[in-house]
């Protein structure tokens, strides 16, 4: 019984103060063209966060199945993905030559932001908070 409470004071916690607010972040690695290593994070914020909300884009997503926010952002990552490259984004890249062989690596990584989701209609606007 006191397990149940706990839980239910948990969820009710979350649905109040973290529901729409939620961490992006990315990282992907390249050698040769070739994808080796990408890590794509959406997690829902715990702690309540006060900042200003930039607009990076509206994008034409509806959630007609009403999934949860986090699963349809994970569905959708790689739609959503180009909104968040103009954010805090760090490009490396080193290319080295031998004789007749070559050797490239790409990094992108994009720090984590906080970022809320609204849907309207057909379309998806996504704010940055900072």
């Amino acid at each position: 019984m006191a397990r149940t409470v706990c839980l239910l004071i948990l969820g009710a916690s979350q649905a109040l103060f973290c529901s729409d607010l939620f961490w992006f972040s990315y990282k992907i690695v390249t050698a040769n063209s070739i994808v080796i290593y990408e890590q794509k994070n959406i997690a829902p914020v715990m702690i309540p966060f006060e900042g200003k909300a930039q607009k990076l884009c509206t994008l034409t997503l509806s959630n007609p199945q009403n999934l949860p926010k986090e699963l349809f952002l994970r569905k959708h990552f790689d739609t959503i993905l180009p909104c968040f490259y103009q954010l805090s984004s760090h490009l490396l890249s080193w290319n080295e030559q031998h004789l007749k062989q070559g050797n490239d690596r790409i990094e992108l990584v994009i720090e984590p932001v906080r970022f809320t989701v609204d849907f309207k209609d057909e379309f998806a606007t996504i704010n940055a908070i900072r």
